[in-house]
């Protein structure tokens, strides 16, 4: 009787265990660990150096400008704003991952208030520290009169007033929440987050939710795409001197 000889197959376990004992070293190859979680919406976060990218300056058209330069307070790292009957912006766009965040955080120091200034009305309107952030939005809403200033201020001065902006100040005299409407343009809101002299000379923090602020500030409208955040420092309207740190900005 003919045996027919079968061909030898090895199972894939079985094919597994030889290669293991002809191996000068057989060990357990454990699986590759899995890489942490990466946040949803990371952390836009701008150097405290004016020099450093996405910073830029802003200057305004025959208006002289405050001086931006990195400076360290408290040991802190942070920029330094010095303006001398000054005014213009330092800004920074804000990349399309973070136009739709939420929430900003920054810290301040400045050692004194302009005197006299307040946010209402034109003639007083300086500030020591403002933050800024700007919205994109349809152009084609803002009234008429808007635009024209609008229009005006891009032809004199050379800087294109955003859609809609937010500015964060600080007060002598108004209280804290006071909501303000900017003198010329109704598309500029101001929002007084400190009030009085307490705090003077000290580092600051604060933490915004800058759409919940956007639907106080501009009722009846759903914010857009953040488009910048910025910082002005500003005495140009009465005069006189104003210094004061900004550091650790955040959008997330």
């Amino acid at each position: 009787m003919s045996h027919r000889i079968r061909p030898f197959a090895l199972t894939t376990r079985a094919a597994t265990s030889l290669l293991c004992l002809l191996s000068a070293a057989c060990a357990t190859v454990e699986p590759a660990p899995s890489p942490p979680p990466v946040e949803a919406v990371a952390a836009f976060r701008l150097p405290n150096d004016p020099a450093q990218p996405p910073w830029m300056r802003v200057p305004i058209r025959f208006k002289t400008e405050t001086v931006y330069r990195p400076d360290t307070v408290d040991g802190q790292p942070c920029i330094r704003a010095e303006a001398d009957t000054s005014w213009s912006i330092l800004a920074a766009p804000v990349p399309i991952a973070f136009a739709n965040a939420s929430t900003l955080s920054w810290r301040w120091i400045t050692d004194a208030l302009p005197p006299n200034a307040t946010g209402q009305g034109m003639g007083r309107d300086d500030a020591s520290v403002r933050v800024i952030v700007a919205f994109k939005g349809d152009m084609e809403k803002v009234p008429a009169a808007d635009r024209a200033a609008m229009n005006m201020a891009r032809l004199v001065g050379g800087w294109q007033i955003p859609y809609a902006s937010i500015q964060y100040l600080w007060e002598a005299e108004l209280a804290a929440e006071t909501p303000l409407d900017h003198h010329t343009v109704s598309r500029i809101k101001k929002l007084v987050v400190r009030s009085g002299a307490e705090g003077l000379g000290q580092w600051l923090a604060f933490e915004r939710d800058v759409r919940t602020d956007f639907r106080r500030l501009f009722p009846g409208e759903e914010p857009g795409e953040i488009e910048s955040i910025g910082i002005m420092t500003d005495t140009e309207t009465m005069g006189g001197k104003a210094s004061a740190c900004y550091a650790d900005i955040t959008l997330r």
